[in-house]
C-alpha cells in the first residue's frame, strides 16, 4: 500500500481525440486524472472531488481546447471514490451531460448520502472486529465525515455493464468489470487503439489499494460482521484478465501511463507474494490481528490511514487464510491469526 506523488506525466501519445486533464484533489494520493475524448458525444472520464480547485482546474483545462462545462455531453466514470465523481452533480447541472457508470453503483451514487454513512458503519465494524481499537476507530469517523463532503448524490443515466460499448463517431469503448480496487472498478477498452482507460485498477507508479468496501448489494440490516470479504483475491482475478489484453497504453487515474501492462501487473504479483511472506512472519512474531499487523509494518500510518492499511492486511490474511497457511479464531470479538 502506497499513496502517488504529484509528478509530471511523461511525453506518451494518447489517441487522436483523448486529452489528458491533471486535476488537484485533497487527498494524499495527489491529483487525479480526467480524460476528455474529443468525439461526439463530448466525453469526460471521471469528474475529480467536489472542490472550488478541482472546477476552476477543470474549467482552465477545458477552454484551452476551446470548451466549456456547458458543452459536455457525456460523463462516464471509472468508479464511485469520491476524486473520480464529486463533481459529477454539479457538472451535469450545468451541461445537461448525461452520466454513465457501472449499473451496481447507479443506487449507491443516487443516495450518496445515505448509502456512504452507511457504509462506512459497514467498515468500522469489520475494522473494529480485525482489532481497531475505538479511539482509532473515533478519529477515522471524523475523516470519513470530511471525505465524504467532496462529492454529492448524482442520478445515473445510463448504468453499464460487463460487455457493454460505449459508442463514438470515431471510436468505440467496450465496457469491463474489474472490481478489486473498489466494487465498481470499470474500464474501457479501445480495442482498434490497443488503449485502456484504467481509472484506478491499474496505476503505473503505485499499487492500487484492494479496498474494503460494503458489497454493493448488502442491506444495512442484512450486513453480517462475520462474513469475510474478499477484495485482494477480487482484484488478483481482474488483474488477470487486464494481463490478457492486448494493449500498448493503459491511462490510470493517477500518475503517468503504463507502455507494458503485462510487466507492471506480475510485478504487481510479486509484490503480493513478497507481502504475503510479510505478514506470516509477523504473525509468527506475534502480532496476531490485522491492526497489529498493520502497524508492525506501515507504523504510525496504521493510525492515520487505518481503513487503507487495514484493507490491504485484511486481502492479505484472506488469501493466507484460503491457501491453508494461516487460521482466524475469533477470541472476545476480535478475529486473532495463527500459523497453520
Amino acid at each position: 500500500m502506497s499513496t502517488a506523488s504529484d509528478v509530471p506525466s511523461p511525453a506518451v501519445e494518447l489517441p487522436s481525440g483523448v486529452v489528458a486533464i491533471s486535476i488537484p484533489t485533497p487527498f494524499a494520493v495527489g491529483p487525479v486524472n480526467l480524460y476528455l475524448v474529443e468525439d461526439s458525444p463530448l466525453t469526460l472520464v471521471d469528474a475529480g472531488p467536489a472542490t472550488a480547485l478541482a472546477l476552476e482546474a477543470l474549467e482552465a483545462a477545458l477552454a484551452a481546447r476551446g470548451h466549456r462545462v456547458e458543452d459536455l455531453e457525456r460523463i462516464v466514470l471509472t468508479h464511485h471514490h469520491v476524486d473520480h465523481f464529486g463533481l459529477a452533480a454539479q457538472l451535469i447541472r450545468r451541461s445537461g451531460a448525461e452520466l454513465h457508470a457501472f449499473g451496481g453503483i447507479a443506487d449507491w451514487l443516487g443516495d450518496y448520502a445515505r448509502r456512504s454513512a452507511q457504509e462506512m458503519r459497514f467498515i468500522e465494524q469489520r475494522l473494529l472486529r480485525h482489532g481497531l481499537p475505538k479511539e482509532v476507530a473515533l478519529g477515522g469517523r471524523a475523516a470519513d465525515a470530511m471525505v465524504r463532503g467532496f462529492a454529492e448524490p448524482v442520478r445515473v443515466d445510463r448504468p453499464l455493464a460487463e460487455g457493454d460499448v460505449l459508442a463514438f463517431d470515431d471510436r468505440e469503448w467496450q465496457v469491463h468489470h474489474r472490481p478489486g480496487h473498489s466494487t465498481s472498478d470499470t474500464v474501457f477498452h479501445d480495442r482498434a487503439a490497443r488503449f485502456l482507460v484504467a481509472g484506478d485498477h491499474l496505476l503505473s507508479q503505485v499499487s492500487s489499494n484492494a479496498v474494503l468496501s460494503e458489497p454493493l448489494l448488502v442491506a444495512e440490516e442484512e450486513a453480517d460482521p462475520t462474513v469475510r470479504l474478499t477484495p485482494l483475491r477480487d482484484y488478483r482475478a481482474s488483474l488477470a484478465l487486464t494481463r490478457e489484453m492486448d494493449l500498448d497504453l493503459v491511462v490510470g487515474g493517477h500518475g503517468p501511463p503504463v507502455t507494458d501492462h503485462r510487466a507492471l501487473i506480475d510485478e504487481r504479483a510479486a509484490a503480493t507474494e513478497r507481502r504475503l511472506d510479510r505478514i506470516v512472519d509477523e504473525i509468527a512474531a506475534g502480532n496476531s490481528t490485522a491492526f497489529d499487523i498493520g502497524r508492525a509494518i506501515w507504523g504510525r500510518t496504521a493510525y492515520v490511514q487505518a481503513h487503507l492499511v487495514m484493507s490491504e492486511v485484511i486481502g492479505h490474511l484472506e488469501l493466507l487464510e484460503g491457501d491453508g497457511r494461516v487460521a482466524g479464531e475469533e477470541q472476545d470479538g476480535v478475529l486473532r491469526f495463527s500459523e497453520v
